[in-house]
């Protein structure tokens, strides 16, 4: 099953993708190797989709086919391969993932059938279009397996006694043709400068200059070629145009050229020329970009390719060396040196030569007894095996280099980057478990418990997440899912907003991972709440709400309710119950409706009283937890 209209699109956009066709996509090289070092630290298929994913590709549209051709491109010979090895097979996992391609150990072969089919269709449909309806793009499969599929037929032909052979079809023997599609007219062509014949309606045999030229031209279709030389491919078949792009492939250059020029001669040259100076420009602008990351040894090896550069003294249309240089971002100075300095980039190569006797000593390290080592225990234990050390920074360089991952204590990244994230959203302890020196909603209270229910087999979980006001006491939100996860967080946060709280509450929480997303997080403070968090691990910081559900669960028979609904009900019962009908001792025997109506009452000199009397309980119970701070200090908490 292939991608819509609509999927290919998507694909398109994506800038880490290459090639999109209706069965497959191929990836850019540089996602390909990123893919790789992301595996070689988690060998699974999960790591592979959730890098793709990472890259804006939706998980819909990777199939279980892609991800195991990602995974078998990945395992060498011997199931393992270094990142200094690692060569992108971006094309082949395309090919094997469209399921028209198979593996056979490392190589890439044909569906039996796909081949037979294409076979058996061509000459009345080419290569290039059975390989197009199939739903790959030519382009993908590369120029050597369609070489090897022409090569197929040619030796399929020449046991049926029904084709040219090898010698034939490399010289200006005309092309055969498909007599069942006489459309166009390629006779027009008979006296044109680069065909040397014409045979059948639309079969033409170029000249050996036409191909002598055509050769350079890269990044050029046949299609595109043919124009530039003055001939229409509408008049041209498929098969000639598909036997012209073969030959191109395989052309080696010979003596001959255009000795006879006319104005239609002088024309195409015009043409060509304008192509060869901006296929020139474009290739001069990638070494320039490239030239400021190449180590001295790679410059060295430019530096000669540029001085094999036909120059102005040598080639009358040629550019000066010095505007050579310039186009390449290469200095004078480093021209000559590279060039005639015969020290030159030596010193990085003797370099590698010394890290390559270094890694060796510090592997036989790593593999003595066979027992993992972690940096550090190398480093100690280099003097005893190999007797010399090495810094740990050249240690960790090394093994970094080659791909090479100590499993002692290994980072996770995963981990790094949820450290990470925890560290961006974690509020700081505003309430300092001051819960009852504020004024009715200005405080909420919030967590989330696990509510085991049912009998017998039947046992499930559900999940509660309540809100209460510290000062009155008041269940202000009690909400029950079947899931642990977001939503359970945000339906709270709206049940909330039917209880007004004023302009810049504090909403203190856990640090649950809920409360850390920022879906969350832009949610309190879009009504208008500022939040805050409790110290990590400790419960007492959030002690109301704690209490609230030690209370509910001793209270309410929750556990023998048969279904999720029953248990909601029972819930809904429970918070009525407790806000309006259960007492609380420490509020002056009053429920918790009663209590909040008893404190908006209070005028300001009664609640100063109120809150002066809240002040000294809350110093009392200061002084007393650091008292047993200090002792349990003394003991080690023992």
């Amino acid at each position: 099953m292939g991608y819509s209209a609509d999927e290919m699109e998507i694909l398109e956009q994506n800038p880490y993708i290459r090639i999109v066709s209706p069965l497959t996509f191929v990836m850019e090289d540089s996602l390909y190797k990123s893919l790789f070092k992301e595996w070689m630290q988690d060998k699974r298929g999960a790591t592979i989709e959730a890098g793709l994913v990472q890259r804006g590709i939706p998980k819909g549209l990777i199939s279980d086919r892609y991800i195991a051709a990602v995974v078998w491109s990945f395992q060498g010979t011997n199931g393992y391969l270094r990142y200094r090895d690692i060569k992108s097979k971006a094309n082949d996992v395309a090919l094997v993932a469209s399921g028209l391609f198979t593996t056979r150990r490392e190589q890439v072969a044909w569906n039996p059938e796909f081949k037979k089919s294409l076979l058996d269709h061509y000459p009345k449909e080419t290569f290039e279009d059975g390989i197009l309806k199939a739903g790959l793009i030519p382009e993908t499969l590369g120029n050597q397996r369609m070489a090897n599929l022409r090569h197929a037929y040619k030796v399929r032909m020449d046991r049926e006694g029904r084709f040219c052979d090898q010698d034939a079809c490399k010289s200006n023997v005309p092309i055969q043709t498909c007599p069942d599609n006489p459309a166009g007219d390629a006779w027009q062509y008979g006296s044109h400068p680069y065909v040397s014949g014409v045979s059948g309606n639309r079969s033409l045999t170029m000249t050996a200059v036409f191909f002598n030229e055509a050769n350079v031209l890269e990044g050029l279709s046949v299609q595109e070629i043919l124009q530039l030389y003055e001939i229409d491919p509408a008049n041209v078949g498929r098969n000639c145009i598909s036997e012209i792009r073969m030959k191109l492939i395989t052309w080696e250059k010979t003596d001959e050229v255009q000795e006879e020029w006319d104005e239609q001669v002088l024309r195409i040259q015009q043409r060509r020329l304008s192509i060869l100076i901006s296929q020139t420009e474009k290739s001069f602008a990638r070494i320039r970009s490239e030239a400021g990351r190449l180590r001295p040894l790679q410059k060295k090896q430019l530096c000669r390719q540029l001085s094999e550069y036909p120059t102005r003294t040598e080639y009358p249309y040629g550019y000066s060396l010095r505007h050579i240089l310039a186009k390449a971002g290469i200095s004078k100075t480093v021209y000559y040196k590279a060039l005639y300095d015969e020290e030159y980039g030596r010193s990085e190569e003797r370099r590698e030569e010394r890290d390559k006797a270094d890694l060796e000593k510090v592997v036989r390290v790593m593999e003595y007894k066979g027992f993992e080592k972690g940096i550090r225990q190398i480093y100690m234990m280099m003097p005893d095996l190999v007797g010399e050390t090495f810094a740990i920074s050249k240690i960790r360089r090394l093994l970094r280099q080659n791909g090479i991952k100590t499993k002692v204590r290994r980072e996770n990244p995963a981990r790094q980057r949820m450290g990470k994230f925890l560290e961006r959203n974690r509020k700081q302890n505003l309430l300092r478990r001051e819960f009852r020196l504020h004024r009715p909603n200005e405080v909420r209270l919030t967590d989330v418990t696990y509510l085991d229910y049912g009998t017998g087999e039947e046992k499930k979980r559900a999940y509660g997440s309540s809100c209460i006001d510290p000062v009155t006491g008041r269940l202000l939100v009690f909400h029950v899912s079947e899931n642990n996860d977001l939503d359970l967080a945000m339906e709270t946060l709206e049940k909330l907003s039917d209880c007004p709280s004023v302009e810049g509450a504090l909403f203190h929480s856990d640090q649950g991972i809920l409360y850390f997303t920022d879906e969350f997080q832009e949610k309190v403070a879009e009504m208008g709440l500022m939040q805050s968090m409790s110290k990590r691990g400790n419960c007492w910081d959030n002690a109301p709400q704690e209490s609230f559900f030690g209370h509910f669960k001793d209270e309410c028979g929750y556990g023998g309710c048969e279904s999720f609904d029953a248990l909601r009900t029972m819930i809904d019962a429970y918070a009525w119950y407790y806000n309006n009908e259960r007492r609380q001792w420490d509020r002056k025997r009053m429920t918790p409706v009663q209590y909040e109506a008893y404190l908006l009452s209070l005028d300001e000199e009664g609640y100063a009283e109120y809150m002066r009397t809240e002040r000294e309980k809350y110093d009392r119970m200061k002084a007393k937890a650091e008292k047993q701070a200090i002792e349990r200090a003394k003991t080690l908490g023992v």
